[in-house]
C-alpha cells in the first residue's frame, strides 16, 4: 500500500466518522423533540386558506430545533416556499430599531429622558387634539402637559398614534402626507418626522399606550444623535455584527426572487393574491421606488434565520457568538416593564419593543417573562426565558382574519413540544 493509497484510507475513515456523528446527533435531536403537532398547525393553515405558505424556526438553548417551511411563496406560480425566503416583517423592525436606540443611550449620543425636541426642534410644546369635527376634519387642540421623551418614543406612549387605526387622526395625517407605513414614495423620513412633530398628538404625552408612528420619530432621532443614515446604524451596529445578511429595508437585485408575495384572508372570500397596491400603500416597496424612506417602524424585510439570531442575543442578554450588541442592563430594560401602572392586553406592561407576559391570564401554555410581538403582515415571534427558546413564525397575508387561530396554534404546538421533549 503506497502513501497516497493510506491518505485516502484516512480521509474515507474521517469522513465515515463525521457521518456517523452527524447521524447520531440528528437522530437524537428527532428523538428529543415530537414537533408533528406544529407541523399539522401549519399544514392546516394553508389547506384551510390562512395562508400560502409559511417559515417557521424555534431555538432552544441556543440551538435551532426546528426549520421548516410549508406552501407557497408564490401560489399562482406554484413556487414552493423555502426556508431561506424573505418576507415583509413591518413592525418587527420596531425591536431592531429600538436596540439601536439604546446603543447610542450607551455611548452617551442619546438620553432615555431627553425631549424629542433636542434632536427634532418640531416637536418642541406640542398640542393635544381636544375636539375633533368628522364632517370637515377640523379640531381644537390644548396644550400638552409635557414635553415628548426618548423613552415616551420607546414605549409607546408619547401620544402620537397611526392613521390606520384612528378613524380621526387618519384625516390629519392623509391631509399632511404622512404615512403609516414604508412605501415606494419620493420621501424622505426626516421631511416627514418633521413635518409629523408640528401636528396634533392624539392623547398626552406618558399618560397611555398608544401604538403609532412614535418608533419612525425614533428612527430620525437616531439618524440625528448618531450622523448616519438609519439604514447604516443598523447595518453597522446590529445586522452585520449579527450576521444578519437578509435583513435589510430594501432588497438587491440578486434576491429579488426571494420576496414572497402577499395574499389577503377576509371574510367571506377565499385567500386571494394581492395586488401591488392595497389601501393606499405600494407592497413592492423593499424592490423599487425611491428607496429612501427608511421607516423605523415598518421598513425592513428579513428571514425567520435572520430574525432568530436577533431574538437569541436578546435572550442572550446582548451578545451572540461572542459578540456583543448590548449591555445585560440595557437588555434588562427592553424585556421589563417601563410603563409603570399602564396596562395593556391581559394585564401585560411593555418594556422596550416588547410586550411582556405578566402571567395574570396566559395563554397558549405561555409563561410569565415571555417576550414578544409581531407584523402587520402576519408575523409573529416571541422570546422565552423560562424555556431557553426563541420562535418565529413569518407569512404574508394582510388583513389576516385567521392569524389568532393561526399564531394560538402555533405557539401551543411549540411549548407542548419543548415541555414533552426528552432531556
Amino acid at each position: 500500500m503506497n502513501i497516497n493509497q493510506i491518505t485516502i484510507g484516512r480521509k474515507l475513515v474521517v469522513s465515515l466518522s463525521i457521518f456517523c456523528i452527524i447521524f447520531l446527533r440528528l437522530d437524537a435531536f428527532s428523538q428529543k423533540y415530537n414537533f408533528a403537532k406544529v407541523d399539522s398547525v401549519l399544514n392546516n393553515a394553508q389547506t384551510k386558506g390562512w395562508t400560502a405558505g409559511s417559515t417557521a424556526l424555534i431555538m432552544q438553548n441556543g440551538t435551532v430545533v426546528y426549520d421548516s417551511a410549508f406552501g407557497f411563496k408564490d401560489r399562482e406560480a406554484q413556487e414552493k416556499m423555502q426556508i431561506t425566503d424573505i418576507f415583509r416583517i413591518a413592525s418587527m423592525t420596531k425591536p431592531v430599531v429600538s436596540v439601536a436606540a439604546l446603543i447610542l443611550v450607551e455611548r452617551g449620543k442619546l438620553k432615555l429622558d431627553d425631549p424629542v425636541y433636542k434632536y427634532i426642534p418640531e416637536f418642541k410644546s406640542p398640542a393635544v387634539i381636544k375636539d375633533f369635527n368628522p364632517k370637515d376634519s377640523t379640531f381644537t387642540t390644548e396644550p400638552a402637559q409635557s414635553e415628548i421623551t426618548v423613552r415616551q418614543l420607546l414605549t409607546h406612549t408619547s401620544g402620537i398614534g397611526y392613521g390606520f387605526q384612528d378613524k380621526e387622526l387618519v384625516k390629519v395625517y392623509v391631509q399632511n402626507g404622512i404615512p403609516d407605513l414604508a412605501n415606494t414614495g419620493d420621501i424622505k423620513l426626516a421631511d416627514k418626522m418633521k413635518k409629523l412633530g408640528k401636528l396634533p398628538l392624539f392623547m398626552q404625552p406618558g399618560q397611555k399606550f398608544h401604538y403609532g408612528l412614535s418608533t419612525d420619530v425614533l428612527g430620525y432621532v437616531i439618524e440625528v444623535a448618531s450622523g448616519k443614515p438609519l439604514d447604516v446604524f443598523l447595518n453597522d451596529n446590529i445586522l452585520k455584527p449579527l450576521k444578519m445578511d437578509d435583513t435589510q429595508f430594501y432588497m438587491p437585485a440578486n434576491k429579488l426572487d426571494r420576496l414572497v408575495a402577499m395574499y389577503s384572508d377576509v371574510k367571506g372570500m377565499p385567500l386571494f393574491r394581492l395586488s401591488n397596491q392595497v389601501k393606499g400603500y405600494d407592497l413592492l416597496y423593499p424592490v423599487s421606488g425611491s428607496k429612501k424612506y427608511l421607516s423605523g417602524g415598518s421598513g425592513l424585510t428579513s428571514t425567520t434565520h435572520d430574525y432568530a439570531r436577533f431574538l437569541q442575543m436578546i435572550l442572550n442578554g446582548g451578545e451572540l457568538e461572542n459578540v456583543r450588541i448590548l449591555k445585560k442592563t440595557s437588555v434588562e430594560k427592553m424585556i421589563n416593564n417601563q410603563i409603570g401602572s399602564i396596562g395593556l392586553r391581559r394585564g401585560n406592561k411593555f418594556g422596550f419593543g416588547f410586550e411582556i407576559e405578566q402571567g395574570n391570564q396566559p395563554i397558549n401554555g405561555a409563561k410569565a417573562g415571555k417576550v414578544f410581538w409581531g407584523g402587520a403582515f402576519n408575523t409573529t415571534f416571541w422570546i422565552d426565558p423560562s424555556r431557553k427558546a426563541v420562535a418565529v413564525l413569518m407569512t404574508q397575508v394582510y388583513p389576516a382574519l385567521h392569524s389568532g387561530n393561526l399564531f394560538n396554534g402555533f405557539e401551543t404546538a411549540v411549548n407542548q413540544a419543548l415541555d414533552n421533549s426528552v432531556l
